[in-house]
């Protein structure tokens, strides 16, 4: 890829959907999130999403038998309710009980993420989950990112007015994040593979091989593992 990582990806942002609703994750990001949720609620229960965007991930979440209620700054459609998670005002609908609070791809966006995660955490009772994720800055190609232009992959000053990618949380800083804002049994996993094709990805490839050589290698739980997902229990 040749074009910088954020007009790829807003290239690839309006080509990705599900059921007609914009993907704006990394590939396999969804996929692996419901997987995470079914592995939380083994027997179902209802789910608050906080930064919905198009829907997507709602609708593959209720398609496994989840209640979802997604929420969004700006929601496109109706059926998504409006939530600034900088200044949450809490409805009938979002106020809960939730058995899960689901928060996919999101913090990276927020000015304050430990302010929503407690802002989260008074949704929720003892017992009840979580489930977050943001960009892996800690991954290899990350790394490198970081080494030769000194910003981590898909962060930046082209990345931080659009997407808005404003605040940069290695896994360290969201596990502390989380157990700060009321949480335990705190699991993190990575998930998520780049979108790169063609010539692109093939020097991906070989990227991937030479970190490996150096001692840089990534075993991820899902795909290449672009993305750190952290499950917790509310306290």
């Amino acid at each position: 890829m040749t074009v910088d990582e954020h007009s790829s990806s807003h290239r690839t942002a309006a080509i990705w959907s599900y059921q007609g609703h914009g993907v704006h994750a990394a590939p396999g990001v969804h996929e692996y999130a419901v997987e995470l949720v079914q592995q939380a609620l083994p027997e179902g229960g209802r789910i608050l999403e906080v930064g919905a965007g198009c829907g997507a991930l709602a609708c593959r979440m209720r398609e496994a038998g989840f209640d979802v209620v997604p929420t969004d700054l700006d929601p496109p459609h109706d059926w998504i309710h409006r939530l600034d998670l900088d200044d949450p005002v809490w409805t009938e609908e979002t106020r809960g009980p939730f058995d899960m609070v689901v928060c996919v791809e999101t913090l990276e966006h927020v000015e304050n993420p430990r302010k929503v995660l407690r802002s989260i955490r008074s949704l929720l009772r003892p017992g009840d989950r979580l489930l977050v994720s943001t960009p892996n800055v800690t991954h290899p190609h990350s790394r490198l990112k970081m080494f030769l232009r000194g910003a981590p992959f898909i962060f930046g000053p082209k990345h931080y007015h659009q997407p808005g990618h404003i605040s940069i949380l290695p896994d360290w800083m969201l596990v502390e994040h989380v157990r700060l804002a009321g949480f335990t049994d705190v699991t993190v996993t990575t998930g998520g593979s780049t979108w790169y094709e063609g010539p692109r990805r093939l020097a991906h490839r070989v990227e991937t091989a030479l970190l490996a050589a150096i001692g840089l290698r990534h075993r991820a739980d899902s795909g290449e593992g672009i993305c750190t997902f952290v499950t917790a229990v509310a306290v």
